[in-house]
C-alpha cells in the first residue's frame, strides 16, 4: 500500500480504497523510480520502533 500511494498519490489511493478522508500527498510516479521508492520505505520502517518491525515482519511472513 505505501509504494502504491507514493507512486499515484494518497487521495487516488484512498479512493480507491473507499476510505472517506482526504490525503494531500501528491503522486510521484512520474519522478521517482522502484530504487527511489524502496529507498523511501527503507528509511521509514528504519524509523519506526522495534515493537513495529516486529510486527510488520510477522506480517510480511519474516
Amino acid at each position: 500500500m505505501l509504494t502504491d500511494y507514493i507512486r499515484r498519490g494518497g487521495q487516488a489511493v484512498l479512493d480507491d480504497m473507499g476510505v472517506a478522508m482526504t490525503s494531500g500527498m501528491p503522486s510521484f510516479g512520474e519522478i521517482l523510480d522502484d530504487g527511489d521508492v524502496a529507498a523511501i520505505l527503507a528509511f521509514i520502517k528504519s524509523r519506526w520502533p522495534d515493537r513495529i518491525r516486529a510486527i510488520q515482519a510477522k506480517r510480511n511472513g519474516g
